[in-house]
């Protein structure tokens, strides 16, 4: 029982740790988009413009998963996890001294580039330390976090935003991160990183570069790459312009809008943590994905074209956020049961790299649509972006996954 105690301790301690930095990681993924409304006049700056804004933030973090992923694998996750978390946060706060685009663009650009040791820095720390029986409570517990960081975006950055100023808000919030950088840095020792075997496919991760590339072109890999990609297209969009695009369409007003935003990633969070369960008790199916990513694209369009009171606005977005929240233990344990013992960083560096570079693209599009045609679009992309996620899911586990 001792024995099982300390086991337990470790797990939450090795969770915690990973867990604060991606919540905040998660937050800062929202700070521009929930005052863009706010930015617009004040920087005297256009949608596509914010667009290309978070389209330099996602190319860098995308592009910078796949080299990450494989320092995480040869040197550890615990260093780059500290140094990305303070860059991330010093580069965030200085949004709120920006007076130039180009100094927009250069902060969101290096907050892409700290962004890109979370995902792989964290999985590779949960994968070798925690309990295979509990991984995946782990990576819904990861996944919580990360929603909870969507959920205090816009509430942190509207409440200060109106007590105070904008720039005050994003001063704010950078200056946690930064903080949180030196907790981690005093609490190091806790972020163990050695190599736990059997907790996959019994195989041994590849080794050289030549061979960790034709591991990350293998077709299970890239499947699930794909769907990393769709997912991220469809939930980050929405994420990302459902502020402007209700307002344009519905005249919704700010604070409505960002409260029915605040419902939709509680949702994901709520999600996650009832899904995490389900997933260590029964592993990633393709009945999982059908039951949550189907009714989900429904919903999406749905919010897009009819006219909604705040409650029931709120309450079909926070539905959205349950279903595809859901999902993302399941979708972590899909890819832990395509990966060899020693790879999940690389290859959650891979598959990451292609939410972000999703994330990256997709807002561009969004915000030159918001500017140029029907806001409905926007909802109507999102739910086929699900689409198409579901379909790459039920690929991986049909064929390869077992």
């Amino acid at each position: 029982m001792a024995t099982l105690d300390a086991a337990v301790t470790r797990d939450a301690r090795v969770i915690a740790l990973v867990c604060v930095p991606h919540m905040l990681s998660h937050a800062y993924f929202l700070v521009v988009p929930t005052l863009i409304p706010v930015l617009t006049v004040s920087l005297g700056l256009s949608y596509t413009d914010f667009g290309l804004a978070l389209t330099v933030f996602g190319l860098a973090a995308g592009l910078g998963q796949i080299p990450v992923g494989f320092l995480v694998d040869r040197m550890g996750g615990r260093v780059l996890l500290i140094l990305g978390m303070a860059v991330q946060g010093a580069a965030i706060a200085s949004i709120g001294l920006v007076d130039a685009y180009w100094q927009l663009l250069a902060c969101m650009g290096v907050a892409g580039l700290a962004h890109t040791v979370y995902h792989p820095a964290d999985y590779a720390i949960l994968t070798a330390t925690v309990e295979p029986r509990r991984l995946g409570r782990a990576y819904g517990i990861h996944t919580f976090t990360g929603n909870v960081g969507f959920a205090i975006a816009p509430v942190f950055m509207v409440t200060v935003s109106e007590l105070w100023h904008w720039r005050a808000a994003f001063l704010a919030i950078g200056a946690i991160g930064v903080l949180v950088a030196v907790a981690l840095f005093l609490y190091r020792d806790l972020l163990r990183e050695d190599r736990r075997s059997g907790t996959a496919t019994g195989a041994k991760a590849p080794v050289g570069t030549k061979a960790g590339l034709r591991f990350l072109l293998s077709a299970p890999i890239l499947m699930c790459f794909a769907f990393f990609v769709f997912q991220m297209a469809g939930a980050g969009g929405l994420r990302a312009f459902a502020v402007a695009a209700l307002d344009r369409l519905f005249q919704t007003p700010l604070a409505e809008v960002n409260a029915a935003l605040f419902g939709l990633v509680v949702g994901s969070a709520v999600g996650s943590l009832v899904g995490a369960d389900y997933a260590d008790r029964v592993g990633p199916r393709i009945g999982t994905a059908a039951m949550t990513l189907g009714p989900a694209a429904l919903l999406i369009v749905l919010a897009g074209t009819v006219p909604m009171p705040f409650l029931l606005l709120t309450a079909t977005l926070a539905a959205i956020g349950f279903a595809l929240g859901f999902l993302m233990p399941s979708r972590d344990l899909l890819l832990r049961s395509v990966t060899p013992d020693g790879a999940m960083g690389r290859a959650m560096g891979f598959a990451s790299s292609g939410a972000n570079l999703a994330a990256g693209t997709v807002p561009f599009l969004f915000g030159w649509a918001l500017d140029n045609f029907d806001p409905r679009w926007i909802f109507c992309i999102t739910a086929a972006f699900i689409a198409m996620a579901l379909l790459t899911f039920a690929n991986v586990k049909g064929r390869y996954a077992g």
